[in-house]
């Protein structure tokens, strides 16, 4: 959906909105406590004699601010360079030595991580500074909202740095910033309003970080801990929830065995991800999930491991879960393998989650679109009644001036130039394993279903079908049945499939 004014205004002058506004614009102690990080410095054993303390806690969001108040800028174009300028230069803290005299003892500036993994005490202390140009970043770890944000409303999305780009991601807020000051402008938002509109509004239009109603799991994989999370491990409970490093490639229901390093080195644990994986560029492994649905078990040691048949030739396991191996994914048999050696340990394998079999899957390897194409979808297309004759693939269709696109398959299709329309659309992607890969298919696939009034709209991949149905006369990006492509080789999830979007169903 692209911005509303009219629903804005409902929102603004609601019970909800007003005391969103309030929160942005009164800035209370309570809210800046929960956005502002203080930084832990200790003064080098040298140096620890000419000051009256030894340890200071420095106010990231204050000492940002304190150097930007007092600043004029032109436009934004400057505001954002100044940014980038303080990101080089760094900014200098100040303190007294013992003697009264005042001089700079350190500057946020010695490491480039700090500028992202600091970024919601720094924009907050821009904000406050200088609001009519900089904006509070608070969706650390939750960028996934902030692509769902972007592509709702129409936002454009800066390209996301590299993991090793350092200084990119540093700098990458003033590039989300500039769009959100455009957006804000172009639609008349005072800069409380913006904050309003960016941490409760738009949020209601991002999909929910539910841990229950999980899908079946489509992949197992392994996420590591070091031995700062042995605390969170072992105070976990069914009910918690945690940010955790993870492939881009994890989808929501998937199972994740938690590793933890030396000292521990076994796999302590086995969660379920109540997010997909996705590309957090200020968060510090970059790639990240959120788990849900802890259940302790008996350790499987890293020796076990070692020792197995099969778990031994695992590349991720000769690494010793090191670099990318920490983020590996595993094969049902290898899972079965872990589960296996857990049953031996005396655990009772049957309160565990299991992936299911992918016997419908092919035999071929995948690697191109197409090739999913001609062994997934059309195979399925064929087993839900349709005949080729049905659907038309790479239809032509006019989108806007002199812009043609081609929809992958539709259905029931009327390609009449100028009435151009279909009763359904699928379109397929090579895989959709990425969070920002399944927000750009939706969106692409939406755009394609509102202009040839379609009824229904599917996308498929590696990974499996997804199939949406308007809800309240719109596709929604979190209402969606998915369905892996093992799952449909049982006759109960086939037929709800069938139910939905079978040639009956869509043709008749």
């Amino acid at each position: 959906m692209r911005f509303n004014k009219f629903t804005w205004g409902l929102y603004r002058t609601s019970a909800r909105g007003k005391k969103a506004l309030c929160r942005f614009s009164c800035l209370s102690n309570k809210f800046i406590e929960d956005w502002a990080r203080t930084y832990p410095f200790e003064f080098f054993d040298e140096f620890k004699d000419q000051y009256p303390v030894t340890k200071v806690s420095i106010d990231i969001a204050k000492l940002i601010k304190d150097s930007v108040s007092a600043l004029r800028f032109k436009g934004l174009k400057e505001a954002n360079r100044y940014y980038q300028t303080l990101f080089r230069k760094g900014v200098p803290f100040e303190m007294a030595n013992k003697k009264g005299k005042k001089e700079e003892v350190w500057r946020f500036s010695e490491q480039e991580e700090d500028w992202y993994d600091y970024v919601a005490a720094v924009s907050l202390g821009l904000y406050q500074g200088q609001p009519e140009y900089f904006l509070p970043y608070n969706f650390r770890r939750k960028f996934n909202q902030v692509e769902e944000i972007h592509a709702e409303f129409d936002i454009p999305l800066p390209p996301i740095p590299g993991k090793a780009d350092k200084s990119g991601r540093g700098v990458y807020y003033a590039s989300l910033n500039e769009v959100w000051q455009e957006f804000r402008q172009r639609h008349g938002l005072s800069p409380v309003e913006m904050c309003a509109f960016l941490y409760d509004f738009a949020p209601q239009f991002t999909t929910p970080m539910d841990s229950s109603d999980l899908p079946s799991p489509s992949k197992a994989w392994l996420i590591t801990g070091g031995p700062w999370d042995i605390e969170f491990a072992e105070k976990a409970g069914p009910d918690t929830v945690g940010g955790w490093g993870g492939n881009v490639g994890i989808r929501r229901g998937d199972i994740l065995m938690l590793y933890l390093v030396s000292p521990r080195r076994c796999i302590d644990s086995i969660w379920r991800a109540c997010t997909d994986g996705f590309v957090d560029p200020f968060f510090h492994y970059h790639g990240m999930v959120w788990i849900c649905g802890h259940v302790k078990t008996v350790p499987v040691n890293f020796s076990e491991l070692m020792e197995h048949r099969l778990l031994s030739q695992k590349p991720a396991v000769r690494a010793h879960f090191q670099g990318p191996s920490s983020k590996a994914s595993f094969s049902v048999e290898e899972y079965e393998a872990i589960l296996e050696i857990m049953k031996g340990k005396g655990q009772d394998i049957s309160t565990l989650p299991c992936v299911p079999s992918s016997g419908y899957l092919p035999t071929v390897e995948l690697q191109r679109e197409r090739d999913v194409e001609i062994h997934l979808i059309e195979p399925l297309l064929k087993r839900l009644g349709y005949k080729q004759s049905d659907w038309v693939r790479q239809m032509p269709v006019k989108m806007g001036r002199g812009e043609r696109n081609y929809p992958d398959y539709a259905f029931g299709a009327n390609p009449t130039r100028g009435e151009e329309s279909a009763k359904m659309l699928l379109e397929s992607k090579f895989q959709l394993s990425a969070h920002r890969e399944f927000v750009e298919g939706f969106y692409q696939t939406k755009s394609y279903a509102l202009r040839l009034q379609s009824k229904m709209m599917v996308m498929a991949a590696m990974e499996g079908v997804w199939v949406f149905s308007p809800v309240s006369g719109r596709f929604d990006i979190k209402k969606f049945l998915r369905k892996s492509w093992g799952e449909l080789s049982h006759p109960d999830a086939f037929h709800e499939l069938l139910c939905l979007i079978g040639k009956d169903a869509i043709l008749k």
